[in-house]
């Protein structure tokens, strides 16, 4: 993170993929636990995502070289973090098939081993897909907060065929779950973030994965959420992450939990 002179710290790019499918009763999303020992939200229960690495600009789409206004490194992050750490690989073969779960298992132990994503393709005649990812907003971390990220949310249906599992370091579990059960749910509550639950509740409206997708797709807003600080009226602070929406208090919020590492 750099800070300004204004001491506000520069928001690091950063991507998050909601990861839907079919069950039996409904859409499901994986969501997955970060780990106690994380510097920002610990814990804390999120989608498969995570900061932009300078190799994620070396691999470029095949196709238009921009998603509904979205440059292509945090579209190419969102598909290495989400093989990282659910072990879903959001690409195609040679053949134009989707990547299987052993794909997704070489991929994954590439990344692991040093290799870039675009190496690792390169080794296995994978390409990105760019109809996998469906942009649908950005969210960026209030000013004020330790910690800033400017983080760009896609949903993507989970490929047939492959079967999630947390990398057992940066996400310790994973959950597949219906929407309507931890929205409402007052122990899930603590454990959400405010993003995290506003796509959530857009899950919850649709009776199937295709439906989610279509409507993140259709409903795409390239404007920023730009979250706020306020007062809470107590004499602390809250954080407002959308016109017209109740203030949040800050405390439940990861940013206040500082650290020295870690995303």
């Amino acid at each position: 993170m750099v800070s300004t002179d204004s001491g506000v710290v520069t928001p690091r790019r950063a991507a998050s993929v909601v990861v839907v499918r079919d069950g039996t009763d409904g859409v499901e999303v994986l969501l997955l636990r970060r780990t106690a020992k994380a510097a920002f939200a610990p814990d804390r229960f999120v989608f498969p995502g995570g900061s932009v690495d300078d190799s994620d600009q070396r691999l470029p789409l095949t196709g238009p070289q921009q998603v509904a206004g979205v440059i292509d490194d945090a579209f190419v992050a969102g598909v290495r973090e989400t093989c990282e750490e659910a072990l879903i690989l959001l690409a195609i073969d040679g053949a134009g098939a989707p990547a299987s779960g052993e794909h997704a298992r070489a991929v994954r132990a590439a990344l692991a081993s040093g290799a870039s994503l675009a190496e690792a393709f390169d080794q296995r005649a994978l390409r990105l897909d760019p109809g996998s990812l469906a942009f649908h907003d950005r969210w960026i971390t209030p000013e004020g907060a330790p910690r800033r990220f400017d983080t760009y949310f896609y949903y993507a249906a989970s490929p047939p065929g492959q079967i999630s599992e947390h990398d057992q370091g940066e996400a310790v579990d994973s959950v597949w779950v219906r929407p309507a059960e931890v929205l409402h749910s007052e122990e899930w509550t603590p454990r959400l973030l405010p993003p995290t639950r506003y796509h959530l509740s857009l899950c919850e409206q649709h009776a199937d994965a295709a439906a989610v997708l279509a409507a993140a797709r259709a409903h795409a807003v390239r404007e920023p959420v730009r979250a706020r600080l306020v007062s809470d009226g107590a004499g602390g602070t809250a954080v407002v992450v959308r016109p017209g929406a109740a203030p949040v208090p800050l405390g439940a919020l990861p940013w206040r939990e500082l650290g020295t590492n870690g995303r």
